[in-house]
């Protein structure tokens, strides 16, 4: 069988293999072609909540994030095509006296970077911004009304769009069987063979196994995150994403219902719809007493990749090999900004703003 040459393969199709090959054509490099197993955006990328927030703990991370809002806000503009920013506002509450000072000490450091709207709330307040919780045993929350939440689809079409116009090719249901060595570039064999001057792994959740090969002893792995999508709930009130650190009870906005789930760092053991609706029911009554029964519309499963130390792998694996994986659910708010920057890096203008190098696949544990 006869290999098709490319400059560069992208393997992956979820937002950041997209925004990967749409920033590597921006900053002039050429045939670039990009496989993906299934469809484009169907992976954790099609399963993701859609939060954009600016609220975290590490000046990486706050700084991303701004960068990732500033990607979101103006996408429609800038790839003239339609992609909704809904500027709903993040909502953490808890009523746990460490979750507060670690909230508070994490505002102050957001505040420190130039973050001007984010406010420290007490319950009174708390039932000024949102009157349907419930506020009984909560010590406060933080609260960034300029945070919002998008469909990460919408995006990964946008970059879609952008990149083909730019010359990148896109190719779905190719699913990569191996990877290796040809020569001084690799070798991707599918439902064809593809050699690659260059590879750029987007490989999500599956990048553990599928870089082992190569050394790297990651842990990401998937977890399914079980939502539903309830029917029309508090009409005309405001409706930020809402977490409960104590309990893991989320809710947010989705058209003129609500998407409701409870998070766990690691699923139970038979957990699924029934259950976590279950417990939804349960914890509402008391945090939220007008949404326990709810009229569910449907129910929504996605595949959240969850290990490692909470930060993406971002770098180089050996010659002419990169990768970015990893984001703990956080690929829609960081996705493109690291993916510019990775892609600045590869093209030999690495961006002098935001070093990413503590990002390396190759780092110690608690290096990032």
């Amino acid at each position: 069988m006869t290999a098709e040459r490319v400059g560069t393969a992208i393997i992956g199709g979820g937002i950041a293999g997209c925004a990967v090959a749409y920033y590597l054509a921006a900053e002039g490099e050429t045939d670039i072609l990009l496989v993906e197993a299934g469809e484009l955006g169907s992976g954790s990328t099609g399963g993701s909540f859609g939060g954009v927030r600016q609220q975290f703990s590490t000046p990486l991370e706050i700084e991303l994030s701004r960068r990732g809002l500033d990607f979101w806000r103006s996408a429609q503009r800038v790839f003239d095509s339609p992609v909704t920013w809904h500027a709903n506002g993040y909502l953490f509450m808890s009523g746990q006296p460490d979750i507060m000072a670690k909230l508070a000490e994490a505002a102050a450091l957001q505040r420190d970077m130039g973050l001007t709207d984010v406010h420290v709330l007490d319950p009174e307040q708390i039932r000024e911004v949102v009157p349907w919780v419930g506020t009984d045993g909560l010590l406060g929350a933080t609260y960034t009304p300029s945070d919002g939440r998008v469909t990460p689809t919408e995006g990964v079409a946008a970059l879609v769009k952008a990149a083909k116009a730019r010359g990148v090719r896109f190719r779905e249901q190719w699913e990569v069987s191996s990877l290796e060595r040809a020569g001084a570039g690799w070798r991707l064999s599918g439902p064809g063979l593809i050699e690659a001057e260059r590879v750029v792994a987007c490989t999500g959740y599956w990048s553990s196994d599928f870089l082992r090969q190569f050394g790297l002893g990651l842990t990401i792995r998937p977890m399914p995150l079980y939502s539903a999508i309830t029917g029309p709930a508090l009409a005309r009130q405001r409706v930020p994403l809402t977490i409960d650190l104590d309990t893991g009870l989320l809710i947010e906005r989705e058209a003129d219902g609500l998407v409701i789930a409870i998070l766990y760092e690691d699923n139970p053991p038979g957990y699924g719809h029934a259950r976590m609706l279950e417990e939804f029911a349960d914890l509402a009554r008391f945090r939220a007493p007008s949404l326990a029964d709810l009229r569910i519309a449907r129910h929504v499963v996605g595949n959240v990749d969850v290990g490692g130390d909470g930060h993406p792998y971002v770098g180089l694996v050996e010659g002419g090999l990169w990768m970015v994986a990893g984001f703990g659910g956080h690929g829609a708010m960081h996705g493109p900004p690291v993916a510019e920057l990775l892609a600045k890096t590869i093209a030999g203008r690495p961006d002098p703003s935001l070093d990413i190098s503590a990002l390396s696949p190759w780092r110690s544990p608690d290096a990032a």
